[in-house]
């Protein structure tokens, strides 16, 4: 009754357990692939359209600008429209400097456009495409009734006529020369770079799910493992109860038949009596072990070191509760056991010795070794994740190479010296590697832009942040890594972006990054001009202490550096961590 009783509650903490781990993976897999994955497309999508209207709009200033040259009397109106149409007729961008800008009229009567010279001066009212709709039409009303906005149409590829493809534009009207300019983006662009995302995306979820679900299985198979052998030591434990019961002459062949090995001791720690499991654990008959104390069974590499624990036990009289010893058997096996005891006491309060029970716990002692191992192993698995998420980033903008793992190397520097404690500093490690995670989806022309980026292209520059806490957020780290993304441009005085978060809401880790930031960043070349030296670096995080930067940040930044205890531009990096 007993067993059925333990087997049934033993097959139902394995269900309590399997069934949770069975909804997180499944939670795991929506978020990923019904949350995340949607959401960094529509984010993608909205980068797309937000470029290329602040491309036309960037085109529409420089209309405004011969515009008013036209007012004050420096040009004709002819002379202004003239050069503008010929600056922009020969103004191209994108990965193939392909992409291109157009102008036509209210009409519409097509005044210039690259690709199709065979439009400019013609009414385009009729012209239709593959679907049959009045594309510029439909751009002369969007015009008319929102001064600008977005059309969609087929169009030829780029300067291919014979390729048709879809293609959204972005419009704006110039009401004083009564024209319209506009660009646009290829669909088919936007989805192959979101498919290139998608793509490693699923594999880095792959690689998590799969790290989940081994972990899952095999805590579940422990939990198993251990049922039964609560369900032996539960049975033995009945066994022995009945056998109580029943006569001491039974008590005494339980003792003699148990899988534990039981012993008495007298005062001095010599066996007076020992049951016959001695023979199976260490191939001794029980005959041989009396008069002989522990230390004469312990493995000889243990016997300094283990002596001196058991005289001071012998000596303070009291229970012995959990004392592990590795013994060398007769063969020459190694035994680990654990030894159990209570004092024995005559009726005058004299100390006799012990009564005592060992236990064979190799296996035990085996199972937590690689127990041990398979956690070490996942929280390998875990490094080597988020390198992979680093490198994504990375890979996108190679003038940048190695700047995470250098800022990385400084920022755990920083926490060290700061007094931060391990598992902080961790947690600093995988934000600082991540941190630029959010540049995946920035146009790459823009990363590798070779002089200083517009005021456009530094907004949309600025928004990694967000996007790479938007891709952390649903992460479950043991750390606030997403928000650390967040805040690590942010300045105490508000002045930082993306949030202009101050002081007291900016997390300790995303103060220490953006020291280790600015001066790895500064220090660095990039493509629009070299190092500017490390001197430099420091004094720009001297000059914003306190206002833009964590005191005792930069105070051990400055330290670590100037007295070179670290060299942020050597190329055999290995970041400091506990």
């Amino acid at each position: 009754m007993l067993e059925k009783k333990i087997r049934e509650l033993s097959h139902k903490t394995s269900r309590r357990i399997a069934l949770p781990a069975f909804f997180t993976i499944l939670l795991f897999v929506a978020a990923i692939f019904l949350v995340l994955l949607p959401q960094l497309e529509e984010s993608f999508l909205a980068r797309k359209k937000e470029m290329i209207q602040e491309l036309t709009e960037t085109e529409w200033s420089l209309l405004k600008t011969y515009y008013e040259r036209e007012l004050s009397g420096e040009l004709t109106r002819a002379e202004a429209q003239k050069r503008a149409v010929l600056r922009i007729q020969n103004l191209r961008y994108g990965p193939e400097k392909k992409d291109y800008f157009w102008i036509n009229d209210m009409v519409p009567r097509m005044i210039m456009h690259p690709y199709r010279t065979d439009l400019d001066g013609k009414d385009i009212s009729d012209f239709q495409d593959s679907n049959g709709k009045y594309l510029f039409v439909e751009m002369v009303k969007v015009v008319q009734q929102q001064g600008a906005g977005y059309v969609d149409y087929l169009w030829q590829w780029k300067d291919d006529s014979v390729r048709i493809a879809p293609k959204m534009s972005y419009v704006k009207g110039f009401e004083p020369w009564g024209c319209i300019i506009g660009t646009g983006m290829y669909i088919d662009d936007v989805h192959a770079e979101i498919s290139k995302i998608r793509t490693k995306l699923t594999a880095i979820s792959m690689g998590i799910l799969l790290a989940i679900s081994l972990l899952s299985a095999y805590s579940i198979r422990q939990t198993m493992l251990a049922d039964r052998e609560r369900l032996g030591i539960f049975m033995e434990r009945e066994i022995l109860m009945k056998s109580l019961e029943e006569s001491k002459n039974r008590y005494r062949n339980l003792i003699e038949t148990t899988s534990d090995w039981i012993w008495e001791t007298d005062c001095d720690g010599r066996y007076t009596y020992s049951s016959p499991r001695v023979t199976d654990l260490l191939g001794y008959l029980p005959e041989k072990i009396i008069n002989k104390t522990l230390m004469d069974i312990v493995s000889p590499q243990q016997v300094k070191t283990f002596n001196t624990t058991y005289q001071k036990l012998l000596r303070a009289q009291k229970p012995i509760n959990g004392l592990e010893n590795i013994c060398l058997g007769k063969s020459g096996q190694i035994v680990v056991l654990e030894n159990n005891a209570v004092p024995i006491y005559n009726q005058q309060d004299e100390f006799l010795g012990y009564r005592g029970i060992a236990r064979d716990i190799t296996e035990r002692k085996i199972a937590m070794e690689e127990l041990k191992k398979s956690r070490d192993d996942l929280h390998a698995s875990l490094e080597e994740t988020v390198t992979s998420l680093a490198s994504t980033a990375e890979k996108r903008d190679p003038y940048t190479a190695g700047h995470q793992l250098r800022v990385d190397l400084l920022a755990c520097a920083i926490a060290k010296e700061l007094g931060l404690p391990g598992e902080q500093i961790e947690g600093l490690h995988i934000a600082a590697l991540l941190h630029d995670i959010g540049k995946i989806t920035l146009p790459s022309d823009y990363l590798a832009k070779p002089s200083k980026l517009t005021k456009e292209e530094m907004a949309v520059i600025r928004c990694h942040p967000a996007v790479g806490y938007e891709i952390l957020k649903n992460i479950h780290f043991p750390w606030p890594v997403a928000e650390i993304v967040y805040q690590h441009h942010e300045h105490l005085d508000g002045s930082g972006y993306p949030r202009a978060l101050t002081d007291k809401d900016i997390l300790l880790e995303a103060k220490i990054l953006a020291v280790a930031d600015v001066v790895e960043a500064m220090s660095s070349h990039r493509p629009y001009r070299p190092s500017l030296g490390i001197d430099f670096a420091l004094d720009a995080i001297r000059s914003g202490r306190e206002t833009h930067y964590h005191a005792p940040s930069v105070d051990a930044c400055v330290h670590l550096i100037t007295e070179k205890k670290l060299d942020i531009c050597s190329k055999d990096l290995c970041p400091v961590f506990l």
